[in-house]
C-alpha cells in the first residue's frame, strides 16, 4: 500500500500526506454510511425501492465523485419515500454470486416480475466492502488494512481461514434482511462463485434455507427462462410459507 501511495503521489505530482488520507477515509466513511442507509430501507420497504432502481443508483457511484454519490442515495431515499407504490405478496431473497461481473438490468427486472423483492445482494460490492467505519486516527494505511482484513464483506475471491465459517456471512445476511429463500446468479465464466455455490447451498439446506441457482450472461434472451425459474421459486417459497 506505501508503494502504491507513493506511485500515485508520482502521478499527481505531490506527495499523498496522511492529513490528505485521513480526509478521503472521513468522505468514504460517510458514502458507505449512505449506501448502508439505502439498503436498510430496501430490506425494510422493497415495494418502495425496488432493486431495478436501487442497482443503478449503485451503478452511479461507480463514476461520480463519492461526495455526489452520497448526496445522490440520499436525494433518492427521500424521493422515494415521498410516494406511496403499492405492496405486493412477494417473496423476500437474496441475491448472491455477482460481485465478480455485474448483472444486465434486464436480470434484476426479470426477477422482480417474476414475483421476488430483492432484500440483499452483492452488487457493486466495491461500495460495501468495509463492513465499519475506518478509523481516521493514527496510521490512516494501517487502519485500512486492518480494515479491510477483519472488517469486511465474505466473498468467494476472499480467503476464509477457518472452514466453520463457510457460509455464516450468507446466512446472517438473509437473516438481517428477513430473506425467506436465496437465489444464486453467477456469471457463466466466474470461477469462484461456482466453486463456492455448491459449499454455500450445503450450508443453507443444512439450516433449512431455500434456494435456486442459475448461471447468466449479457444475452437478453435468457430472460425468460430466468424469470420461470425466479417465478416458480417465489411460488414455492409462498406454499412453504404457508404450511
Amino acid at each position: 500500500m506505501q508503494l502504491l501511495r507513493d506511485d500515485l503521489g508520482k502521478l499527481a505530482g505531490k506527495a499523498i500526506t496522511d492529513k490528505a488520507l485521513r480526509a478521503s477515509i472521513a468522505v468514504y466513511n460517510e458514502n458507505r454510511r449512505a449506501v448502508r442507509e439505502l439498503y436498510a430501507y430496501r430490506a425494510a420497504k422493497p415495494w418502495q425501492a425496488p432493486t431495478s432502481e436501487v442497482y443503478l443508483v449503485l451503478r452511479a457511484g461507480m463514476v461520480l465523485p463519492p461526495e455526489a454519490h452520497t448526496a445522490l442515495v440520499r436525494d433518492y431515499l427521500m424521493a422515494t419515500d415521498g410516494v406511496e407504490r403499492p405492496k405486493r405478496d412477494n417473496a423476500r431473497i437474496v441475491l448472491t454470486g455477482s460481485f465478480c461481473e455485474q448483472p444486465p438490468l434486464g436480470l434484476i427486472k426479470s426477477i422482480e416480475m417474476a414475483g421476488c423483492y430483492i432484500v440483499d445482494d452483492d452488487f457493486m460490492l466495491v461500495l460495501r466492502w468495509l463492513l465499519d467505519e475506518v478509523a481516521t486516527e493514527g496510521d490512516p494505511l494501517e487502519n485500512l488494512s486492518k480494515a479491510f482484513l477483519h472488517h469486511s464483506a465474505t466473498t468467494a475471491s476472499k480467503f476464509e481461514q477457518r472452514k466453520e465459517e463457510k457460509g455464516q456471512f450468507l446466512l446472517q445476511s438473509a437473516k438481517k434482511a428477513g430473506a425467506e429463500g436465496v437465489i444464486f446468479a453467477a456469471p457463466s465464466f466466474c470461477d469462484p462463485a461456482l466453486l463456492e455455490r455448491p459449499m454455500l447451498q450445503a450450508v443453507l439446506a443444512r439450516y433449512k434455507v431455500p434456494y435456486t441457482a442459475f448461471k447468466y450472461a449479457e444475452n437478453t434472451g435468457q430472460m425468460a427462462p430466468i424469470r420461470e425459474q425466479a417465478g416458480t421459486f417465489a411460488d414455492s417459497i409462498k406454499l412453504w410459507s404457508a404450511a
